[in-house]
């Protein structure tokens, strides 16, 4: 098992103060994950939550679905999540981490925040750079464009629409974290 960085820790004991309830979640839908990079993985499986995942690339998946604690993976884009996830059937807890600044701006802030909100009865967690997030060329060779960053966000993107927000490290620096959490 892996080491977890110092940027692990620290977004993980952020997350801890300020939703200290958040391993007390039963049914968590995680949104966007790899089997190299699930933050939060060790914790949720820990704490036997029952995890379904959320994944757009369909490798990812294939490989997902071979972690003998996950219960479910649902290939699809969390844009259109009202289109495979009913709402008849609400999460505990949503946990998106690092993924929210791949959206374009019109369809995080108006259509799927709306959309995760409606599919969960408890808590909205998000993470996501706190702010602007500039790739070097090594990395943008490794990522796929749908991968990269097309937002930057920050603390008012969140609290405008009923968030609370917990900001990690500097404004448009690698490595920042910004967490928005709400209470449905």
């Amino acid at each position: 098992m892996s080491e977890k960085s110092t940027i692990e820790m620290q977004r993980e004991v952020q997350l801890e103060m300020n939703v200290p309830y958040i391993w007390e979640h039963v049914y968590v839908l995680y949104i966007g994950a790899n089997v190299d990079r699930f933050h939060f993985k060790n914790n949720l499986r820990d704490h036997d939550c029952q995890v379904d995942i959320l994944e757009i690339d369909e490798d990812r998946c294939r490989d997902l679905e071979k972690l003998d604690w996950i219960n479910k993976v649902i290939h699809g884009d969390v844009a259109d999540i009202d289109h495979f996830i009913e709402p008849d059937q609400p999460y505990d807890l949503i946990l998106w981490s690092h993924g929210p600044e791949i959206l374009e701006r019109e369809d995080l802030i108006f259509s799927t925040i709306e959309k995760l909100i409606n599919l969960t009865y408890e808590t909205l967690v998000l993470l996501c750079p706190w702010g602007r997030y500039d790739y070097t060329l090594d990395e943008k060779k490794h990522l796929r464009s749908s991968d990269i960053n097309k937002i930057a966000l920050y603390p008012d993107d969140f609290l405008e629409h009923g968030f609370s927000v917990s900001v990690l490290g500097k404004k448009d620096v690698r490595g920042s974290n910004l967490l928005a959490w709400r209470c449905v």
